[in-house]
């Protein structure tokens, strides 16, 4: 990954509770509520693991459709993504918008899914990655490459709940590139 769509979620990152990135840029104006409903007490049937790995999965798919064109007001992103996670998806994609900056080609994840249960439902889980972002590279839309080191592989930590039966990620920590 280079400097655009994954370094402006890297810059802002990696804890949770952080209020956003510094800097001159006013964060974008969002339709999504600032509290969320709470997490339900589980998911709708079917195996969590494997909901909570296609919800992961499916967030980053619209991440990386919504970088193509810096769509910071993607409206896929909050079916997959609330609170922390959304708004660092969408502050990234709103800062390559400002950047004029898109990007082409997809990274590659390999997720690795455990889920918490309690009372013996699931009611959260932790995705750990380590993904490849050699092939995904940011272009201004001009077409010509943004300058900076071609991409790499990146550790990944992710925490989903279930919202009304639905898996989303609530918590994304991108590590910086050569983490794993």
């Amino acid at each position: 990954m280079r400097t655009g769509a994954a370094a402006a979620l890297i810059g802002c990152l990696v804890v949770a509770g952080l209020a956003g990135c510094g800097g001159s840029s006013p964060a974008p104006r969002l339709s999504v509520t600032p509290t969320l409903p709470a997490p339900s007490a589980a998911p709708s049937a079917g195996d969590a693991q494997v909901q909570a790995r296609q919800a992961y999965l499916g967030m980053w798919a619209a991440f990386v459709r919504a970088s193509r064109t810096a769509d910071y007001q993607s409206p896929s992103l909050a079916h997959y993504a609330a609170g922390n996670a959304l708004s660092l998806l969408t502050h990234g994609l709103y800062s390559n918008f400002r950047s004029g900056i898109v990007t082409r080609g997809s990274p590659v994840f390999h997720p690795e899914v455990k889920v918490a249960e309690r009372n013996g439902q699931p009611f959260q889980a932790t995705v750990t990655d380590c993904a490849d972002g050699s092939h995904w590279g940011d272009y201004y839309k001009s077409g010509k490459p943004v300058p900076g080191k071609p991409g790499g592989h990146q550790r990944i930590v992710a925490r989903l709940e279930p919202f009304d039966g639905v898996w989303k990620v609530t918590l994304l920590v991108v590590e910086k590139e050569g983490t794993c």
